[in-house]
């Protein structure tokens, strides 16, 4: 079993942390390209036991995704930490569990983590992919999602408070 453990912090609340990533809808543009995600099922609202079912792919070539929510902690104001794990049921990993897991550093400021145990394949084969092929390819795909979780919580913060002004 490997595991990717990466932590950042943004300029955001936990509150504008937690409205990011509660919506899977984001993973549209969590997503990096040439990668595509199409959400063919989602449980509302989400809770222990919602299931998210979806595609993704390049193009015409694209592998299924079924994962279910086994931990689920809110966000609610006074809260410093707040988070879920996600646990894919059938994916292209053998076995595959997300933690996110969201802290209030000092009201302004927040922290995001992710922590990901996964196996592609089982046995001395799979190892050598999983390290080789996977690790790396997770680690991209984390530090694309750094880039884009401070650019979409930059926008939706100015939005807000472009909304304030003119409200």
């Amino acid at each position: 079993m490997a595991r990717f453990k990466h932590t950042f912090r943004v300029n955001a609340p936990l509150s504008a942390v937690w409205q990011l990533h509660e919506d899977p809808k984001a993973l549209h543009e969590l997503t990096p390209p040439p990668l595509r995600v199409k959400i063919l099922h989602m449980d509302t609202p989400l809770r222990v036991r919602s299931q998210l079912v979806f595609r993704l792919g390049i193009g015409a070539l694209g592998v299924g995704w079924h994962a279910i929510y086994d931990e689920f902690t809110p966000y609610e104001p006074g809260m410093h930490v707040c988070g879920f794990v996600d646990r894919s049921i059938s994916s292209p990993f053998r076995s595959w569990t997300h933690r996110h897991i969201f802290h209030d550093l000092d009201g302004k400021i927040s922290s995001v983590s992710d922590d990901v145990t996964f196996e592609l394949l089982s046995g001395l084969v799979g190892s050598v992919i999983t390290w080789l092929v996977a690790w790396p390819a997770i680690a991209c795909l984390f530090l694309f999602r750094r880039f884009k979780t401070r650019q979409m919580l930059t926008q939706m913060l100015q939005q807000k408070e472009q909304e304030r002004l003119e409200g």
